[in-house]
Order: C-alpha cells, then sequence, then structure tokens
C-alpha cells in the first residue's frame, strides 16, 4: 500500500471516529468500508473493527438508554395521574369528612338536658311513669 492510501485511510478512519465521537453515527457505512477494503492494510483494518466494534456497543448503550428514559417518563406520567387521583380523592373525604363532623359541646348538652328535664311535658312524663310504676306494684 502507498503510503499516500495509508495517510487517506488513516484521515478517512479519524474523521469517521470524530464524527462518531459527536453522536453521529450517519458515517458508520465509511468505517465498515474500510474493514471491508483489502486494500487497506491489516492494522489499519483492525483499527476501523476496533471502532466498529466500540461503535456498535456505544449504539447498543443509547438505544438502552433511550428506552430506560421512556420507560422512566412512562412511570412518571403514571406517577402524576395517581396524584393528582389520590388529591381529587382526599378533596371528596375531606368534603364528607366536614360533612360527618360533630362537635360535641358539654355545656351547650347540658343546658338542652336541662331544658328538657325542666319542661312541664318531661314532669308529666315522670309522673306517669312514677303512676305506672306504683299501679303495677300493687296489682303485681
Amino acid at each position: 500500500m502507498a503510503e499516500s492510501e495509508r495517510k487517506n485511510a488513516i484521515e478517512s478512519l479519524a474523521s469517521t471516529c470524530e464524527a462518531i465521537a459527536k453522536g453521529q453515527f450517519d458515517d458508520i457505512d465509511d468505517l465498515f468500508a474500510v474493514v471491508s477494503d483489502m486494500d487497506v492494510s491489516e492494522e489499519i483494518r483492525a483499527l476501523a473493527e476496533s471502532f466498529a466494534g466500540m461503535v456498535v456497543q456505544v449504539e447498543a448503550r443509547e438505544f438502552h438508554a433511550n428506552q430506560l428514559i421512556a420507560d422512566l417518563k412512562e412511570t412518571q406520567r403514571q406517577l402524576q395521574a395517581a396524584q393528582q387521583q389520590l388529591k381529587r380523592e382526599n378533596t371528596d373525604l375531606r368534603e364528607r369528612l366536614k360533612k360527618l363532623d360533630v362537635e360535641y359541646n358539654e355545656t351547650q348538652a347540658n343546658l338542652e338536658i336541662a331544658e328538657i328535664v325542666e319542661s312541664d311535658y318531661f314532669r308529666e312524663l315522670q309522673q306517669r311513669a312514677k303512676s305506672l310504676r306504683t299501679r303495677f306494684k300493687t296489682n303485681g
């Protein structure tokens, strides 16, 4: 192989590797062309083959990383939807709890009990109950 062809092959390999390093995998075919070109020296083809193997691994990692990112985004979307659902349910439960919330005020309860006990109707009921108990005791 002539020195100029060797230099061209190395420059082509170098530019292809630079493009790949920048994330541009469009020139990968050039790299495989160097690997299969029998006019290129064995050392340069071996180097190109090593780079091609690294490119395949990088592409596989990028593909896997993109899949993971997509999965994470979907999981995040699902979590956000679940969070919104929980917020709605919590709001609903708070509203229902407010409707069920009963405060016991002992002072107010004692006033209401006293009002009932001091009423004429309650006194009349007490008298009737006492009369009925007395009647059943004497008849029984």
